[in-house]
């Protein structure tokens, strides 16, 4: 089995509107991944400026613990965290649990 399979894959889909940026996460957020989407999330800040930004994880099937650091990272960064299945649902509750614990 290679090394890509067992890994997986993160898929990140990003549509923009006047007022909005949408970006949609599907598959693994784990490494190298995780190093992608904040490399990303980094290079596309100016094009954020004041546009509301929205994060949808319907479609993702696992976060490790750094990716849960990185959702939180995003979230403090403005981002809406969207998520629809129970076991993600479960992870943005705990991120604006702690981020509205501050």
């Amino acid at each position: 089995m290679d090394e890509e399979r067992v890994m997986g894959m993160l898929r990140i889909t990003i549509a923009e509107t006047l007022t909005e940026q949408k970006w949609t996460l599907e598959g693994r957020l784990v490494q190298p991944w995780i190093s992608e989407l904040k490399s990303t999330w980094t290079k596309t800040e100016n094009a954020r400026r004041e546009r509301k930004c929205v994060v949808d994880l319907t479609a993702v099937t696992f976060i490790d613990k750094n990716g849960e650091k990185v959702l939180a990272e995003l979230s403090r960064g403005g981002a809406q965290l969207i998520a629809t299945g129970c076991y993600t649902r479960h992870v943005v509750h705990n991120i604006e649990r702690k981020k509205s614990n501050r």
